[in-house]
Formats: structure tokens, C-alpha cells, sequence
């Protein structure tokens, strides 16, 4: 009786994980979510996204984490589980306006540590 729950205890610990072992989701983590505003807080959903990461070509952020279309966005993301130094740039649809940015993401043993920016477009 007792080495059955023994057993049986093991079997659960196992499932469950022993105290202090991490187990990594499956889900990709968004490297840096970008939002950009106005002066006034209001947001920009027109505006043109782009990034660059660790001095590489400048790139098309996603419109809400998966088009590459821009325009009617609610957040930018960048890319998905890739960590280093972004520089994040924002322009105003009528290209007058920029914003920018310089964020670095870390990562631990399972994802990125995703970063939240916030570019505000001058008047």
C-alpha cells in the first residue's frame, strides 16, 4: 500500500513539475508591442511602423500582431520571440511627423521579455 502511493505520488509530481523546474509555453511572446499617440494621448492607427533590430535593414512592423499592412491598428509588434536592441520608428501617415524609440528586449530560458513602447507623434 505504501509503495503504491509513493507511486502515485511521483506520477503526479512528474506531471505536475518538481518545486523550481520551469516548463516553457508553447506561445510565441511579441519582442516589442508598439502603440502609437498624439500629443492629446488620442491614438494613431494610421500611422507607419517600422523597426530595425541590432542595426539591421529597417522593417514593417505587424498591424495587430500579424498584417503587414498598416493603417487601422490598434498595437504594432515587431516580431515574435527575437531578442536584442530595437529602434522603433513611427510616421505619421502623411509622412510630416516621426517618432522614435531604442528599447532593448531580454529573454529568460523559455521566451522574450516582451517590451511596451509608446511613440507619441508631435504636433
Amino acid at each position: 500500500m505504501r509503495i503504491t502511493s509513493v507511486l502515485a505520488l511521483s506520477a503526479v509530481l512528474s506531471a505536475c513539475g518538481l518545486p523550481g523546474e520551469d516548463f516553457c509555453t508553447l506561445e510565441a511572446r511579441a519582442s516589442v508591442q508598439v502603440n502609437v499617440v498624439d500629443p492629446r494621448g488620442t491614438p494613431v492607427r494610421d500611422a507607419r511602423v517600422t523597426f530595425s533590430l541590432n542595426g539591421s535593414a529597417e522593417q514593417l512592423a505587424l498591424c495587430n500582431g500579424s498584417e503587414l499592412a498598416q493603417g487601422n491598428c490598434d498595437t504594432w509588434v515587431t516580431s515574435y520571440e527575437q531578442p536584442g536592441n530595437y529602434v522603433v520608428t513611427a510616421t505619421s501617415a502623411n509622412g510630416q511627423r516621426t517618432a522614435r524609440q531604442s528599447v532593448t528586449v531580454g529573454e529568460d530560458e523559455c521566451h522574450v521579455q516582451t517590451q511596451t513602447v509608446t511613440l507619441t507623434l508631435p504636433d
